[in-house]
């Protein structure tokens, strides 16, 4: 299919286009023709005020509760989030039931992904059934295609254990995700621990519970002579922890959740469970710091770490409520109404997109002419609503739903074809 954009602004640290308006023609799967006129007639023209086209953006760890819990979410309704948010490619976490652990496994939801307009890409459960107890068989889920490996939310407590995962992949190269949590230090917390949960009387998460296992974690991927990535890290200590180990070259990366850089604990007044998230939404001087940390080049990538909660564990009492809150559909949005002062777009594009792929070790992209056509195309001044109905999700726990947001996906092209936001 041959796509034509007409006028478009290019945002792409990697392309020698960035900043500039062009006509970018497609066809089929790649990129033909950059030029300031293209005269060519193609079977799909865009041409829209204010449109602007990057390289498609990747979400680090999300997840799409498929296999097990297809009523919060599954690949289908998954996607459709992720291309409503302009996301173009879904790496997606093995906290499923049963856990993604296997070489089926692997190819059970590569299999699934083959008809839907994004790219999957599985992470394997570094560990048997995410216990932290015995290693699963890396190596078979890495030939599988497994881009990576994480054990969850649910942190490798054994060190010995978590050395072995850095001894064995570093054997194959392959990405190892550690969510940084001392599961001993934050045993039933229900929020950032600190003078707001003092006040509502809610047992808190310390933020040494995340600094405690940052530090652990640099020491054992030093030892295996292997690196790690940070994911989710969510407070000033675990920042300057990271910032230090960069400055001594060590081969560590870390990522933020988008949440943790535009809430504080404050939100959390009213009891709302769909703010109860892990890592927990912290205090001011960690945003703070987590903004800094963006800016100086410490934190490598923003996440989204999508998780989707059906209502009767999300409204209940807060003690009884689960973690985990949707984001795909509201991330840029978010990040252009209370990030864009902050960061410019072509820093945003480098969080959500160059980053990520580089991480996990992704196939490379940018907008230059021969290259393939994975794209989002977005209104960065564009105002807008989202309606969870109209896009049929399945689950309702996005706290940023019927808040008037700035800045709206319009769709994106993949697989040789365009896909409506």
């Amino acid at each position: 299919m041959s796509i034509l954009l007409r006028k478009v602004k290019i945002i792409d640290s990697k392309s020698p286009y960035n900043g500039l308006v062009k006509d970018v023609l497609i066809n089929n799967d790649q990129i033909v023709q950059i030029d300031d006129n293209i005269e060519i007639s193609a079977r799909k023209v865009i041409e829209e005020d204010g449109l602007c086209v990057s390289p498609g953006w990747f979400e680090i760890h999300s997840n799409f509760c498929d296999p097990g819990n297809e009523h919060k979410e599954d690949i289908d309704s998954g996607s459709r989030a992720a291309v409503f948010g302009g996301f173009t490619s879904v790496a997606l976490s093995p906290e499923t039931e049963p856990v993604i652990q296997s070489k089926n496994d692997i190819e059970y939801l590569y299999k699934k992904a083959e008809s839907q307009p994004i790219n999957i890409y599985p992470i394997g459960a570094s560990t048997k059934d995410l216990c932290g107890k015995e290693l699963n068989e890396l190596y078979d889920m890495y030939q599988a295609g497994a881009i990576g490996f994480y054990n969850g939310k649910k942190a490798v407590s054994n060190p010995n254990i978590q050395k072995l995962v850095f001894l064995y992949t570093r054997t194959f190269e392959a990405p190892v995700l550690v969510f940084p949590n001392e599961n001993d230090l934050s045993d039933m917390g229900q929020m950032n621990e600190g003078e707001m949960s003092t006040a509502l009387a809610l047992k808190g998460i310390p933020n040494l519970s995340e600094e405690i296992t940052v530090n652990r974690d640099l020491y054992l991927a030093e030892y295996a002579e292997s690196p790690v990535h940070f994911a989710s890290i969510s407070t000033a200590g675990g920042i300057e922890l990271i910032r230090k180990a960069k400055a001594q070259g060590a081969p560590v990366t870390c990522s933020v959740n988008l949440y943790n850089l535009v809430l504080t604990d404050d939100v959390l007044t009213t009891y709302d469970t769909r703010y109860k998230v892990l890592p927990p939404i912290r205090a001011e001087h960690d945003r703070s710091a987590l903004l800094d940390g963006l800016k100086d080049g410490t934190i490598d990538a923003i996440s989204i770490d999508h998780v989707p909660q059906d209502i009767e564990l999300k409204k209940c009492e807060f003690e009884n409520a689960v973690f985990g809150m949707r984001g795909l559909e509201t991330a840029f949005g978010v990040y252009c109404k209370y990030l864009s002062k902050e960061i410019n777009l072509e820093k945003w594009v480098d969080l959500i997109c160059h980053n990520p792929r580089k991480i996990l070790d992704a196939p490379k992209i940018s907008l230059n002419e021969g290259n393939i056509a994975e794209l989002s195309l977005f209104k960065q001044k564009a105002k807008w609503t989202l309606s969870e109905e109209k896009i049929k999700l399945r689950s309702k726990n996005n706290p940023f739903a019927h808040v008037e947001l700035t800045g709206k996906p319009f769709g994106i092209i993949n697989k040789g074809n365009f896909h409506s936001a």
